[in-house]
Parts: structure tokens; C-alpha cells; sequence
């Protein structure tokens, strides 16, 4: 709009900010009409940008890059996955991403306690009563931010003879991943969510020797994900996740003192508000509120008349607002919820101005309830 400040961007968990690198990298590979098929110099120049972006990802996880494979984002990697198993038995956690849920319709669910944590004794239960195929737990809820045990959950489902994949697109750039014990047969990430471009993905695979396909038709990616291979986008996601490795502990450090003092405020403002998961372990960007009361949708289109950019949860849904299953699945608060998340260019002012704003759109939403 006309005359209107920048909006304030506090939904990185949907999508992060292009990462200044990412953006030269993306422009560099534009330039010229790069095909990792072709065997000319272009075709050449982009199957190096490619394979250095293999590299790149490879470090973010800790696997060898031979293991990495690209495709177009974690909703792929993820039908990849799990509709490769979908004829076996698979659990998945209640608390999953769409593209992992209506991916195995029929999967069954592993429960999660009030927290939002999987439970793993009634994963045990689960994984003794009859075989399984995979188990498939998300490494950090895209809600909540809660950050899921993947170690012990992997190591019971080794135990009783499944594989273990793990949807790890918001873990990456927030918390170190490291493949190398072994632990995960398949992991899935995105690029977008680490200040890198849409459209571009991975499927890293663990030393399981599956290597699922969900496409047919041509060479690419050792055959692994056939279609010519998006060459811009890929080598953003390697400068993007180049950089998210190197910067790590210095963002995750600057996340943690800004959700800190995001949640400590918001608790003064309003003693009625809940944090959810907020005694669990979390991923440092992450604030999942609600507001007894409220309405998320309200609250939405008054934070976006303050300009300020926030979700309810999950941006799976074309923009909808709907109950978060998550929620439902910790027998939790769900009216009234939002959710923070900062990242890379997250600022102090930031903060200041969502805190501004709530107390203001809190102060209106009590008079008139004393008026009503």
C-alpha cells in the first residue's frame, strides 16, 4: 500500500528472508541458461553449482554429499518417503506436517504428551504390537518449536526393525544436525526455510541403502529424482545453507535472548496469555501464545493492520485460519493462539514493535469486553 512502512517480518518458521548470498547465487546461476544436462560449458558451469551446493547442504547435516539429493522442497521429500512405504506399516506423530500426515493416510499415530513431546512409551507400545516399516517423527515442531528426542525415537524403532525418517525443515539453521551416527535413514529439507529460494529441497539418506523415488523419467540425480534440476534455486539453498552453518551459534544466541524477552513482555502485558510448550526443549526462534478470548484470525488482520507479519501456526494451508492439530494433539489452548519467529535479520525493533502493537490491540480488546 501507498505510503505504508515496510511490514515488520516475524514468520520465518513459514519462510525466511532471502539470505543476501542466496540472492548472488541465484542471480549468478540466471545469468546464462545453465542445465546440468547439457555437456557444453553452461551445462558444465551448472553441474558445478550443483554439485558445490551438494557439498554445502551435505555440511548442514553431517552426511557425505554423495547422500544428499535435491529436489523441489520437504513437501516432495516427504510423499518421497513415505508413499514409498506405503504398502508396509508406518507410526508418524500426531503432531506432523500435512505433507507427511495426508501423505500416509493410513499410518497410525504416535501420541504426544502435554508438552508436546512424543511419547515414548506409547511409541513402544505402538512398534511391539505388530511390525513396522518406518517411523517417521519430525526433528522440530513448525508450531511449537519444540524440539522432538530423534535419538531415542530412532534407536526404538532400530530396535524393533524399522527405518526412521525425520522431517527436519525447521530444525536446520536452528540447531546443529548430524547424520553421521547413523541414526536417520532419511531426512527431509527446504530451502526457503533457511533463507534460501523456493522450489529448491533435499533428501538426504542415511546408510539404510533405500533409496525411495516417487518420479520416473531421466537421469538426474543419479535417477533418483528425474526432471532437469532447477540450478538457481539449488545453488542458493547451498549458499543459504552454507551460511546458516556458519552462522549458527551466533543467530541461535540472538534468537534466544529475542524470544526471551518477546515472551517475558507478553506475560507482563497479559497474565491470562499461555505459552505453549514453554517448559520443552525449543528451537530459540519460536513463540507459539494464545490469548483466552481471542480469536486467531482477530488478532491476525490487527497485527496486519499494525504491520506486522505473524501466523496462527502451520502456513500449510493457502492462508487459512483453522484449529492447529498440533494443539489438539497436547489437549492445549488452541483460540486466540499466534505464533513469533524470528531468524537471520530478526531485530531488537523488531520485537519492540510487535510488543507495541500487542499492548495496543490488547487494551482495545479489553475495553470492549468491560463495554459489552
Amino acid at each position: 500500500m501507498t505510503g505504508r512502512k515496510p511490514a515488520i517480518y516475524l514468520d520465518y518458521n513459514a519462510t525466511a528472508p532471502l539470505r543476501p548470498e542466496a540472492l548472488a547465487a541465484v542471480n549468478a546461476a540466471l545469468a546464462a541458461p545453465h542445465n546440468a544436462s547439457s555437456v557444453h560449458s553452461y551445462g558444465r558451469a551448472a553441474h558445478k553449482m550443483i554439485e558445490d551446493a551438494r557439498q554445502q547442504v551435505a555440511a548442514l547435516v553431517n552426511c557425505p554429499p554423495a547422500q544428499v539429493i535435491f529436489n523441489s522442497g520437504a513437501t516432495e521429500g516427504n510423499n518421497t518417503v513415505l508413499k514409498y512405504f506405503a504398502k508396509e506399516r508406518i507410526l508418524v506423530s500426531a503432531i506432523e506436517h500435512p505433507s507427511v500426515l495426508e501423505a500416509a493416510p493410513a499410518s497410525e499415530k504416535i501420541p504426544v504428551d502435554k508438552h508436546g513431546i512424543v511419547d515414548l512409551d506409547a511409541l513402544e507400545t505402538l512398534l511391539k504390537k505388530n511390525k513396522t516399516a518406518l517411523v517417521s517423527v519430525m526433528m522440530v515442531n513448525n508450531e511449537t518449536g519444540v524440539i522432538q528426542p530423534v535419538d531415542k525415537i530412532s534407536a526404538l524403532a532400530k530396535k524393533h526393525g524399522a527405518l526412521f525418517h525425520c522431517d527436519a525443515v525447521q530444525a536446520a539453521g536452528k540447531i546443529s544436525i548430524d547424520m553421521s551416527p547413523g541414526h536417520i535413514d532419511f531426512l527431509t529439507l527446504s530451502a526457503h526455510k533457511i533463507g534460501g529460494p523456493q522450489g529448491a529441497g533435499a533428501l538426504c539418506l542415511g546408510i539404510c541403502g533405500i533409496t525411495p523415488t516417487l518420479l520416473d523419467g531421466g537421469g538426474q540425480e543419479k535417477k533418483a529424482r528425474p526432471g532437469t534440476q532447477n540450478t538457481a534455486a539449488i545453488a542458493g539453498f547451498g549458499a543459504a545453507a552454507a551460511t546458516a552453518t556458519r552462522d549458527l551459534p551466533p543467530t541461535a544466541t540472538h534468537t534466544t535472548k529475542l524470544r526471551d524477552r518477546l515472551e517475558n513482555t507478553l506475560c507482563k502485558i497479559n497474565k491470562s496469555i499461555v505459552i505453549h510448550s514453554k517448559k520443552a526443549a525449543r528451537v530459540p526462534n519460536t513463540t507459539l501464545f494464545s490469548l483466552p478470548g481471542a480469536s486467531s484470525e482477530t488478532l491476525l488482520m490487527a497485527f496486519d493492520l499494525e504491520g506486522l507479519c505473524l501466523s496462527n501456526g502451520s502456513a500449510c494451508a493457502s492462508g487459512s485460519v483453522k484449529p492447529s492439530h498440533v494443539l489438539k494433539a497436547m489437549n492445549a489452548e488452541s483460540a486466540g493462539t499466534i505464533r513469533v519467529s524470528t531468524g537471520w535479520a530478526s531485530t531488537e525493533n523488531d520485537i519492540d514493535q510487535f510488543l507495541a502493537a500487542f499492548e495496543k490491540i490488547a487494551a482495545r480488546m479489553n475495553r470492549k469486553t468491560v463495554n459489552a
